[in-house]
């Protein structure tokens, strides 16, 4: 049987996938965190945000410019109160139209069945290259 917390993030990637932006939101609480590092002048959903609308601000940038072509998840695992939840993405960036194979893993602090902060870790520099349409100087691992 699986936890409250991992149920919350299950369900909230359901929605994300659907890209339903109402039932998106609804799995956070008011006061939630929101944080993709990189420069938001570079990458307009990067950032920290705080609360629905900034975070609906921060969806809707990334689902204008973000086209998703694969998403695996791994092993979602619950440690010290928070929920971990490891990937790997292929996604399309627009404008540019290149393409970002990438690792990633996401952490969500849930409390009463609602995210009350989420961060995640990937290739932020990676990101923001394919997204400017700038050349990548790694290889995807």
């Amino acid at each position: 049987m699986i936890s409250e917390a991992i149920a919350t993030v299950e369900a909230y990637f359901e929605a994300f996938g659907t890209r339903d932006m109402e039932r998106v939101l609804s799995h956070f609480t008011p006061e939630a965190t929101w944080t993709i590092p990189g420069d938001q002048a570079l990458t307009p959903w990067a950032g920290g945000r705080t609360g629905p609308q900034e975070i609906r601000q921060s969806l809707t940038a990334f689902f204008a410019a973000v086209e998703p072509l694969s998403f695996e998840l791994g092993t979602v695992v619950e440690a010290d109160g928070r929920v971990f939840a490891p990937g790997r993405y292929t996604s399309r960036f627009h404008p540019s139209g290149q393409v970002l194979e990438s690792e990633m893993i996401m952490r969500f602090t849930v409390a009463d069945g609602m995210i009350n902060d989420y961060r995640v870790f990937e290739d932020s520099l990676g990101v923001t290259r394919t997204y400017l349409g700038e050349p990548l100087t790694t290889t995807p691992n």
